[in-house]
């Protein structure tokens, strides 16, 4: 299993790592210049100066908003196709990053004047704005505003939900503009295939890791939820991770990341030690596939 840092490219809802910048006012749709070497902190202050302009005008669609959509069950797509050719590493990068997002939010925490940023992942689905994403990463009522940045350094509000299901995980959403990158998607992940993930765990934006399907399995474990067919990966990711790609050779997104699941071989006083595996846990793209109207595919 390989992890690949930012300088070659350039997870789960960031949560703890909030970070406050002082933020400027450029417009809310804009374009940021990204390059081979990523600046994480220059990145941050951009979107947090986008965030705050889109709320001074008035007309930033709320992330209350956005979560009272979520009961929306299918839309209208259509669908990107592609595939085929194998991609080394920096082929996939080179070729998919522009369609790979940055899905952030902004919150004020009460302690400051200063607003803060969370960073999740997302997978950039039509060239009319249409993207993925995890529906735990858009169910988060006390944000302000939802905004995203292209792997290629654009921009752009998140104006409504699409379609989304809570016990798969999955949520399509409306992104502003048009001529994005669109990457397709493939239901073909046997245990054993090679897979690539790029997210961005923990603030580390446009981190590509490499694995393989370790599994396929049903996780009917979750209370008050319907069973959902799941893959296993050995890739890495983390926080901030959620709702990023999980690519086969040929740049299809065969899945979105989800979670992790620690195992533990102890547990003292109640305190789990001797970490001893964690289980990287996806969504797999027939799910985000059912959430599209069958006219609408490809």
């Amino acid at each position: 299993m390989k992890l690949h840092f930012g300088i070659l490219a350039g997870w789960l809802l960031s949560g703890a790592m909030a970070l406050a910048l002082d933020a400027g006012k450029p417009a809310a749709t804009e374009r940021f210049e990204l390059g081979m070497v990523i600046d994480d902190a220059a990145l941050e202050k951009r979107l947090i100066a986008a965030a705050t302009a889109l709320i001074d005008s008035g007309k930033g669609i709320s992330v209350t908003t956005l979560t009272g959509q979520l009961d929306r069950r299918s839309c209208a797509a259509r669908l990107a196709t592609g595939g085929g050719k194998k991609l080394s590493a920096a082929e996939l990068v080179a070729q998919a990053r522009p369609g790979v997002l940055v899905v952030a939010q902004s919150f004020l925490c009460g302690k400051c004047d200063k607003r803060h940023l969370t960073a999740a992942s997302g997978v950039m689905l039509t060239a009319e704005g249409a993207f993925a994403t995890s529906y735990h990463v858009v169910n988060q009522k006390t944000n302000d505003v939802m905004l995203i940045m292209t792997g290629d350094g654009r921009i752009a509000p998140v104006t409504a939900v699409l379609a989304a299901r809570r016990d798969a995980d999955v949520a399509i959403l409306q992104a502003e503009g048009k001529g994005f990158t669109a990457l397709p998607l493939s239901t073909n992940a046997p245990a054993g295939m090679p897979v690539r993930v790029i997210s961005h765990p923990d603030h580390n934006f446009y981190t590509l890791s490499e694995g393989v399907v370790s599994r396929q399995f049903v996780n009917s474990r979750r209370r008050g939820m319907e069973p959902v067919t799941m893959l296993a990966i050995t890739a890495d990711f983390a926080k901030g991770s959620s709702g990023g790609p999980v690519f086969d050779d040929t740049g299809a997104v065969i899945g979105i990341v989800t979670s992790t699941v620690s195992t533990y071989y102890d547990t003292n006083n109640g305190r789990r030690d001797n970490l001893q595996m964690v289980f990287k846990h996806c969504i797999p793209s027939g799910y985000l596939l059912e959430l599209v109207r069958p006219e609408a595919k490809p």
